[in-house]
């Protein structure tokens, strides 16, 4: 009997359980999608690194979804409290007929069982249809062959049911608990409760107004103005935008009113007038939601936005940096002396030095030797050094370059000298990347770097376009922009940090090597990767009888396309789920509010119909009401995404400079879809409630 009440109860209110239900059956399809990787390899050629790559992503995904399970639990609880409200006097006139609040309870578990069993099969067939799809676009993401067949995940299924059982189980409690809470009275008289307004005052909503723009302000200004240096004081940032978001929406509806009432023939035009007091009734009461709201969007927004930022930014940064099938280098270990160290220091640093020259040579030759020895392998290679120049990080502050606070990116021993790449190896890796050449004077000089965190610095240098002093002779600064890139196949991006070439002739002959390469491509079906081992081996073994230090670097071109690819698709799928999962429920609660609120209002409207008011009128108030309502965070959201994305790209920027353009168009796309459906739902579904007392 009460299962058949139950069931008649969910058809009855399909209406009010619509976006419950969407959500669940959303929520379900997303979490079985983004745990179902491990499957995945069943129909991927992968590699063993490639295999590894999936696992930890795998591995990240369960860990994650501990997280989004109890986002998804708040979600799911909040909602439900939405139709316990919505469904007060319902549950008010069952207890009036005499029905023990036991059985009463029996009826609400009935109904979560109904909804959840259908919205967890739902999902769980959407989630393993889209699943197949997910499936190729990873196979596209690392770019392997798809031996396409039906993927089941059990993993996925298994964790998806237990979680949301779980989520569904706790619901069942809730509901009992709220049950029993309630007394007969606030049952009945439910739709009778107003909310107070927290700022009773306008002129006190225009002065917290004021104030919260300028807090965001002078947050923006310094979150952008630091750059890097901001994640330093990341806390007071985030605590400081919190306050101003916060102190806005409290505000806002005040301001509001306020500015629109000033403007007498757009207040009394139409239906403005009522939209505006039920803005200024829902935002007043519920700023703190809308807070969280705009917060969580930034979260989405930026989640979305940067992890696909970051994707394109690795895949340009794989091009350029991989133009050889493997690259060895070894670097030295060159010596700074202080200015206060003693005689015996100075010495001691002079023969590390002198040593770490003698073991450059000796890598030339083994270089040499090997390319010798590898040469029926090698279809192409060449052996070349940079230089240590006289112009040290020192001599640019002197310059009054490094009076600006992106200069604390730079080494922290200002006497390092900037390294020094001829001409002719620097045209010789334009050429392999398919760059123009650049040609240069004797007195000319072009600023390079392959760190992109260091771009904004090196862009300095080029605007000053400084009159430098190197080997004692004066050289000028001619290009406006560079190419971040490294000097062969490496996966180690930045590693050279501000560079300076310049034509071979001006390069002294007793120039202190830095680092010296050997870049080589392998004929057809030649293990580049046991080259690689067999010769730094041979290098390590030949050298270890030097007293100085060294650093070798050695990369195949497929091993880290293999590693920088694995690394954009774990940071693509973590920033989709955790902006996908903070859209919607930012959109759920929003939109729950006004469905809320169209419960309460509903007998405002009838008033406007009897006093003959269209239903067009009627509906557009509803539909302004509504997209101010949904909106008004995502705006203040943008704001903030614009300014925290500039940040967050100091970052994204280590692996080098890419366009957000298309990371921006995709988030944008993502947020109309999903922010979009719920916006509109809620509309149909706002004037369902409303049309039911007409």
């Amino acid at each position: 009997m009460y299962f058949k009440l139950a069931l008649k109860n969910v058809k009855k209110s399909f209406k009010d359980f619509l976006i419950y239900f969407l959500t669940l059956a959303f929520a379900v399809c997303l979490f079985y999608i983004f745990n179902s990787f491990q499957s995945q390899q069943a129909v991927l050629e992968m590699n063993a690194s490639q295999a590894e790559i999936v696992d930890l992503l795998s591995t990240f995904m369960s860990l994650l979804s501990v997280f989004v399970t109890v986002v998804l639990a708040f979600l799911i609880l909040y909602a439900n409290n939405f139709l316990i409200r919505r469904r007060k006097r319902e549950l008010g006139i069952y207890t009036l007929l005499g029905m023990p609040k036991g059985k009463i309870s029996k009826i609400l578990v009935y109904e979560t069982l109904i909804i959840g069993i259908i919205s967890l099969i739902t999902g769980m067939l959407f989630g393993i249809l889209l699943s197949q799809a997910l499936t190729a676009v990873t196979a596209s993401m690392f770019e392997v062959p798809l031996n396409y067949h039906f993927v089941f995940s059990p993993w996925a299924t298994l964790i998806t049911f237990l979680s949301f059982g779980g989520i569904f189980l706790l619901t069942m409690v809730f509901n009992t608990f709220v049950l029993n809470h309630y007394k007969l009275i606030d049952l009945i008289n439910a739709d009778r409760k107003n909310d107070e307004f927290k700022i009773k005052k306008v002129w006190i909503s225009a002065l917290i107004f004021m104030l919260s723009v300028i807090i965001l302000g002078c947050t923006y200004y310094y979150a952008i103005d630091k750059g890097l240096l901001a994640f330093n004081n990341l806390p007071m940032i985030i605590a400081a935008g919190c306050l101003g978001t916060v102190l806005f929406f409290l505000s806002l509806a005040g301001f509001l009113l306020t500015v629109v009432k000033s403007n007498k023939k757009l207040y009394f035009h139409g239906l403005n007038s009522f939209i505006l007091r039920q803005l200024h009734s829902n935002i007043n009461s519920n700023f703190l939601s809308m807070s969280v709201v705009c917060i969580m969007l930034l979260l989405s927004i930026g989640a979305l936005s940067t992890g696909m930022s970051l994707n394109n930014t690795i895949n340009k940064t794989i091009r350029v940096s991989t133009p050889y099938d493997a690259t060895i280098s070894l670097r030295e270990h060159y010596e700074l002396v202080d200015k206060e160290a003693s005689d015996e220091d100075r010495k001691f640093a002079v023969h590390l030095n002198e040593e770490s020259q003698k073991m450059m040579a000796n890598t030339k030759k083994l270089y040499e030797s090997l390319n010798q020895k590898y040469a029926d392998k090698l279809q192409g290679s060449n052996i070349v050094s940079t230089y240590l120049s006289d112009f040290t990080y020192e001599d640019l502050k002197k310059l009054h370059i490094l009076n600006k606070d992106n200069s604390a990116m730079l080494p922290n021993e200002y006497d390092m000298p900037l390294m020094l790449i001829p001409l002719s190896v620097f045209n010789q890796e334009l050429k392999v990347r398919d760059f123009d050449p650049i040609e240069l004077k004797n007195d000319e000089i072009y600023i390079h770097n392959d760190s992109g965190v260091l771009a904004d610095f090196t862009y300095d240098i080029l605007e000053d376009k400084p009159i430098m002093e190197i080997f004692n002779k004066s050289f000028h600064v001619i290009n406006d922009d560079f190419e971040i890139m490294p000097i062969g196949t490496t996966s180690a991006v930045g590693s050279m940090g501000i560079c300076i070439v310049m034509p071979d002739s001006q390069i002294p002959k007793n120039a202190t090597v830095y680092e010296t390469y050997w870049n080589f491509d392998v004929i057809k079906d030649t293990d580049a990767e046991r080259i690689r081992q067999e010769s730094t081996n041979t290098l390590s073994n030949s050298n270890s009888k030097y007293e100085c230090g060294y650093m070798y670097s050695s990369d195949t071109k497929e091993d880290v396309y293999v590693n920088s690819k694995g690394l954009s698709v774990v940071f693509t799928y973590i920033g989709i789920y955790l902006g996908i999962v903070f859209l919607m429920a930012s959109a759920v609660i929003l939109a729950l509010q006004q469905l809320s609120q169209a419960n309460d209002n509903k007998k405002r409207y009838t008033i406007l119909e009897k006093i003959g008011t269209e239903k067009k009128m009627i509906n557009r108030s509803i539909f302004v009401q509504i997209a101010i309502y949904f909106f008004l965070p995502l705006l203040l959201a943008i704001v903030h995404s614009i300014v925290g994305i500039q940040v967050v790209n100091n970052i994204v920027m280590v692996f080098g400079r890419a366009s957000i353009l298309t990371s921006s168009l995709i988030t944008a796309g993502i947020i109309i879809l999903i922010y979009g459906a719920y916006f509109l739902i809620t509309y149909i579904g706002y004037k369902n409630i409303c049309k039911t007392t007409r």
